[in-house]
């Protein structure tokens, strides 16, 4: 039998000793319910102020925490609010990288959502203002924060695994018609694209984060095979290049039929896979479980290794990682430090979307510069 290893995934920062007022900038969205869950949930949070664009209900929000003080609908009286230490943007692709830019020039700190724009380009003036200020806008890659992911890539990155030859990673979720098709997430103006920019995105940043590597060049096709017609890509397959060499994979799409309808609760099926020449690790779709085997003798391993993690209960979104990736965000703003992952991972995401729709209409792989 394979040893098991338990792992709870502690946070390895000390906790933030600032209290924070937190500004809160939502248009209806998935997830902007459960980030306010996750700042109930951090104790250096201590105040909350809503800023409600585009039809959001404060309602919504307001059942859920009592560390919410103000509601409005006017972003710049909340973005200049000298009391406001911090903002997290929960809101439409389209509307997320003109917030960044009026809050990077109002001297803010931001954690937004993914994937943060419509084109990469739209993210460079933030990054600009943000690098001249040393401002923390940093996107909300949360799944870099999962116990089995950072162990992946400490063994990456201590060549247990020797050189990388390939990575493969895949995100299946429920199918188009359980998650409302007229939602904004499938509009092509509003969202720029589909399953790439919501859920690819993540894979795409652990690929690159794992790795501690960039996409030099990416072949794809994309195409929509559900059976609502949508105005952007409902599967994805994109075949990846590495600067150092590696060859990669990502299978993306809204594929999974027999899911209760809605985001909190749909089906998915997911893996993560690393291969060298002297080992590999997989995290298979079961939540919580890591597989590796080495050939390296300082592993001392005896075959296929098996660690399964048993991180602690939260409502927090991203559960226990969850509220620690929001905890280490204030820290780095306590010690002026920036926060990873920063908004220069979203535009090379971004970038990578933008190739693989490129490579996917004409048919030929396409340069990452």
């Amino acid at each position: 039998m394979n040893p098991k290893y338990f792992y709870s995934g502690k946070n390895t920062m000390s906790k933030p000793n600032k209290a924070f007022n937190i500004g809160f900038i939502s248009s209806p969205h998935p997830h902007s319910a459960f980030h306010i869950n996750t700042l109930e949930l951090v104790d250096n949070v201590k105040e909350i102020h809503l800023c409600c664009l585009e039809g959001q209900e404060p309602n919504e929000f307001t059942t859920l925490s009592d560390k919410i003080k103000t509601t409005s609908n006017s972003l710049n009286e909340l973005i200049n609010n000298d009391q406001i230490d911090a903002l997290i943007v929960s809101v439409r692709n389209d509307l997320c990288a003109p917030i960044l830019e009026i809050a990077a020039h109002a001297g803010k700190h931001v954690l937004f959502e993914k994937p943060g724009a419509i084109h990469s380009k739209d993210l460079q003036k933030p990054f600009e203002i943000a690098e001249a200020k040393n401002l923390n806008l940093s996107v909300m890659f949360q799944n870099r924060y999962s116990p089995e992911m950072k162990v992946i890539k400490e063994h990456v990155a201590k060549g247990y695994f020797g050189r990388i030859m390939s990575a493969e990673a895949r995100t299946v979720t429920s199918q188009v018609r359980y998650r409302n098709p007229k939602h904004w997430l499938f509009n092509k103006q509003q969202s720029g694209s589909g399953i790439l920019s919501w859920l690819g995105c993540h894979y795409i940043d652990l690929l690159c984060h794992v790795l501690s590597d960039q996409v030099v060049e990416v072949s794809a096709m994309v195409d929509n095979l559900n059976e609502e017609n949508l105005e952007v890509e409902d599967t994805a397959i994109l075949a990846l290049k590495f600067s150092k060499g590696t060859i990669g994979s990502l299978h993306a799409g809204y594929q999974l039929a027999g899911s209760p309808p809605g985001y909190s609760g749909g089906l998915y099926d997911s893996h993560f896979s690393i291969r060298g020449t002297s080992g590999f690790g997989t995290i298979p779709s079961k939540k919580n479980i890591y597989k590796f085997y080495s050939e390296k003798d300082d592993m001392n391993l005896a075959g296929i290794q098996t660690m399964e993690f048993s991180p602690i209960t939260s409502a927090a979104y991203g559960g226990k990682a969850g509220e620690h990736f929001i905890e280490n965000f204030l820290e780095a703003i306590n010690k002026s430090e920036i926060f990873q992952p920063s908004i220069s991972s979203a535009i090379q995401v971004l970038k990578i979307v933008e190739a693989s729709l490129e490579s996917s209409q004409t048919g030929k792989s396409v340069i990452i510069k």
